[in-house]
């Protein structure tokens, strides 16, 4: 008996905090909007003046290592002939300059490296910092309480979509990043 009239009360509890919730709801309606960030990431102008960049200075910085790692094969080679030429202590001092310069060419094709992740980065944020700018603008215009990105919901509507608002207003306000490779470059290599 002390159970069923528990079970009861617990219902009527539920029921009465779930009319409060509705009702709650009710009075102030949160409107809801949705963005797709990879779309824009993929598609918005700025984005592909990046990757222009970024793929340009890649190409240089590739055909700059193609040079240096042929440079040095030449010398390996050379040194390989070499070997029976030399006394061993003449041997053992080019063996150790031709090491100390591959690691020399080892840390230079990290710094590149380095340098184009952080340029990447560095430039990206920009994107994103400007995407979050017009996406509360929009918000604020429209009178959205909430903007959820497209990747964290399993269901919309696609009225509440405003991806494509967000973009063009991106593609206006920000056609084109310039990548600063300079800026993103480690310490000790200016």
């Amino acid at each position: 008996m002390k159970l069923r009239s528990l079970c009861i009360s617990l219902v009527a509890a539920a029921s009465l905090a779930s009319v409060g919730f509705t009702s709650a709801f009710a009075a102030d309606p949160v409107a809801v909007a949705v963005v797709n960030i990879q779309e824009i990431m993929r598609d918005a102008s700025a984005a592909k003046s990046v990757k222009d960049q970024i793929e340009g200075k890649q190409k240089a910085f590739q055909t700059e290592m193609s040079k240096k790692e042929e440079d040095l094969q030449k010398e390996e080679q050379s040194l390989a002939k070499q070997r029976t030429v030399l006394s061993p202590e003449a041997f053992d001092k080019k063996v150790k300059d031709f090491k100390t310069k591959a690691n020399a060419a080892q840390k230079d094709v990290q710094g590149k490296r380095a340098e184009l992740d952080g340029a990447f980065s560095s430039a990206l944020g920009e994107i994103q910092k400007s995407v979050l700018d017009i996406v509360g603008k929009i918000a604020k215009d429209k009178g959205y309480s909430v903007v959820v990105p497209s990747s964290q919901t399993l269901y919309f509507d696609a009225k509440l979509d405003i991806t494509k608002d967000v973009l063009a207003k991106l593609n206006e306000t920000l056609p084109k990043v310039s990548v600063n490779f300079k800026a993103a470059a480690p310490k000790g290599d200016e």
